[in-house]
């Protein structure tokens, strides 16, 4: 009975310790993701735009949204890629 006890006790416990190690989140294979895929991708979007921007600003001037064509265009991504916390979506 008291061996019975012992493993039975011991099972739980092992049982527990598995449990709470499988309870983690996977923040590092988000931050990862970030580094090497949305950064690089980001940095992409912002030099683009910045060419699309300069070549559409005359445009833009006349119709009076240069500020609304650079934000969507420049600003929008340079602070997707440079103002926000690593693996913060």
């Amino acid at each position: 009975m008291k061996k019975a006890l012992i493993i039975i006790a011991t099972d739980l416990f092992a049982f527990t310790a598995t449990l709470s190690f499988a309870a983690t989140d996977n923040q590092d294979a988000a931050m990862i993701g970030d580094i090497l895929i949305l950064r690089p991708v980001g940095l992409l979007a912002t030099v683009l735009g910045a060419l699309v921007q300069g070549i559409g600003l005359p445009v833009s001037l006349a119709g009076g949204n240069a500020k609304e064509a650079g934000d969507a265009l420049v600003v929008a991504p340079a602070k997707f890629t440079f103002a926000r916390p690593v693996g913060d979506f």
